[in-house]
């Protein structure tokens, strides 16, 4: 194995999480399998993530898996920026505990203008290609979701914690939810994946795309999954509703003042979902922190918050925002 293919695999699996190492260790092999693969077919390899509109703005917990794109980019792969115009309108239960509400197509079409508008602060616009899976997913027939779900059983669709808790306190189930993670694993049969990505906790989900492109005799995708980034108190996931957030579009000056006050335990989780520093510069970076006193500390918070807000807007607004901070 040469050293650009090593380079990849440590890059591309860094900060990846499974909560199984068996599985960390079987997607390392099969990323490190095809990226040798590709190179000797002289191809890039096809990533892709999707993303459902909830909303119209995105915090730095929705950045984790663009700038996992923004990896694969760097090397030269090609990039699906996916929104799930389509499967928005069924919504993801995997981290639900209650139905999600409905919403209309042209509300989600809205939003998905500021939705490419804040990702293209960490990907590349020129070497991204915008997807809308309504294009594929509403000319699917119903003998053709009948076809493709009798590849999963019940039981598996309705084995995720999510909805296992919901049916022990016997709480609504809609339909529609059992079918999202099929109506989601189609859009790599269309793309052809060969990577797609997403959070922990959908890892069902991308495991169902696997499934069903084995199913239509494709080599099955790598999932690389990330963990949910925590929010500005260091302990609960990143949300806008709880007001625990760093909101892409707040100004650099917000972001910078925001990121100083992440407790210093949370930052390892920063340093490796945020930054674009290498795995080594990374590793050395948390060390530094483990073994700091306050002042060394407080000089590298602000490097940290530095990098983070520079891969946003850019360094000179970032030097700005560390000038505004100092006053």
């Amino acid at each position: 194995m040469n050293n650009r293919i090593a380079q990849q695999t440590e890059t591309f699996m860094d900060g990846t999480e499974y909560g199984d190492a068996s599985l960390y260790e079987f997607m390392h092999a099969e990323l490190e399998k095809r990226l040798i693969k590709a190179e000797k077919e002289q191809r890039p390899l096809q990533v892709y993530c999707g993303y459902d509109v909830t909303g119209p703005d995105l915090h730095l917990g929705h950045t984790v898996s663009m700038r996992k794109l923004r990896q694969f980019q760097d090397f030269g792969h090609e990039v699906y920026f996916v929104i799930g115009t389509f499967t928005s309108l069924i919504g993801d239960p995997s981290d639900r505990e209650t139905a999600r509400e409905k919403r209309s197509f042209d509300t989600v079409m809205q939003e998905s203008n500021l939705y490419t508008k804040q990702a293209f602060k960490v990907l590349d616009k020129n070497k991204t290609r915008l997807l809308f899976n309504h294009k594929w997913l509403q000319e699917i027939s119903i003998a053709e979701i009948l076809e493709i779900g009798s590849i999963f059983s019940l039981q598996q669709l309705l084995g995720r914690d999510s909805l296992k808790k919901r049916l022990i306190r016997n709480d609504l189930i809609q339909f529609q939810e059992i079918l999202y993670p099929i109506a989601q694993a189609y859009d790599t049969v269309e793309i052809q994946a060969d990577v797609q990505i997403g959070a922990t906790e959908q890892l069902f989900n991308l495991m169902a795309g696997r499934k069903l492109q084995e199913y239509f005799q494709m080599e099955p995708q790598i999932c690389l999954t990330m963990p949910i980034l925590v929010g500005i108190d260091g302990r609960k996931r990143m949300s806008k509703s709880t007001g625990n957030y760093i909101g892409i579009m707040e100004s650099p000056d917000e972001k910078y003042k925001k990121l100083m006050k992440i407790p210093t335990d949370a930052l390892p989780s920063y340093i490796h979902l945020l930054t674009r520093w290498t795995v080594a510069e990374k590793e050395r970076m948390v060390s530094a922190l483990s073994q700091a006193d306050a002042n060394e500390l407080f000089e590298l918070k602000k490097s940290i918050a530095w990098e983070i807000v520079a891969s946003i807007e850019g360094d000179i607004k970032a030097d700005k925002a560390v000038r505004v901070g100092n006053e």
